[in-house]
């Protein structure tokens, strides 16, 4: 695995809930990417990460998102535990490397971890949202479904009854489910120290804000059209202090300081002997 200090996701991946809410804002389906599932695929995620959800049918919805809210709320805990441990294990690395540390694959890392290393501080962040079963239906039927009724839509008409009675009631369904397991998630957490220390929900809020200073597209139900502030997300966010041997220009700084201490001792003595 190759080694990495500092890496970014892509701007417009929907990683989170916020994202998706701004994808049906905008049915923008060239600028917004959709994360592959990451634990149907050959290379599954870690047990540690897998957070099982209910067979289809199984269960009632309530039942349901009970359910995957408590496993989240278990997987969650132990991610943010590793969080937690990172901030005394990453000077332990003259490269960091988010993929080893973390037990995931190089392409699992780009798609759940945003991590730079600033002048004197690391900021961390972890998609936990991309971990929600509920989630990963609600991205998938919104790309693969409903956005291509929506643009068939404004193209033909006819399509108008399917889209109201079938696409449309569906999609508000997934983006429930998912709000809703996101919420019960957070509410199982809320007594974890670790986890409210280490929550990214407003940041992650803020990071999509902008995107309501503009009207939501036409002929979206205002159930899939939240205000930024009521939408949900598990994201976690953590900042911590970059080992001092790793912060560009230490020794510069080191040199500065200790030149302006001598300079105010001269002061110092100067002003002394003159009185």
């Amino acid at each position: 695995m190759t080694g990495m200090s500092s890496f970014q996701i892509d701007a417009n991946a929907l990683s989170s809930i916020p994202a998706l809410a701004v994808a049906l804002r905008t049915m923008a389906t060239d600028l917004f990417a959709y994360a592959p599932d990451l634990w149907s695929r050959s290379t599954q995620l870690a047990p540690m990460y897998r957070v099982h959800s209910s067979p289809a049918q199984a269960e009632s919805t309530a039942e349901a998102v009970q359910r995957e809210a408590s496993a989240a709320s278990q997987v969650i805990s132990e991610v943010v535990e590793r969080l937690h441990r990172l901030v005394d294990a990453y000077g332990e690395w003259q490269h960091f490397d988010a993929s080893a540390y973390f037990d995931l694959l190089p392409e699992q890392t780009a798609q759940l971890i945003h991590l730079v290393e600033r002048v004197s501080t690391v900021h961390v962040i972890f998609h936990s949202d991309l971990l929600l079963p509920s989630f990963h239906q609600a991205v998938h039927y919104w790309q693969a479904h409903f956005a291509p009724a929506y643009h068939q839509l404004q193209l033909e008409p006819t399509f108008y009854q399917d889209f109201l009675q079938t696409k449309q009631p569906t999609m508000i369904a997934r983006w429930r489910q998912a709000c809703q397991v996101a919420d019960q998630t957070r509410a199982l957490l809320l007594e974890d120290v670790g986890f409210l220390a280490a929550n990214g929900a407003q940041e992650e809020r803020l990071r999509w804000r902008s995107w309501w200073e503009e009207d939501a597209i036409k002929g979206i139900d205002t159930a899939l059209l939240p205000q930024w502030r009521d939408v949900p997300t598990v994201t976690l966010s953590l900042d911590f202090p970059l080992p001092a041997f790793r912060q560009p220009g230490r020794i510069r700084r080191l040199r500065r300081n200790r030149e302006h201490q001598r300079v105010r001792r001269q002061y110092y003595h100067r002003y002394h002997r003159r009185r």
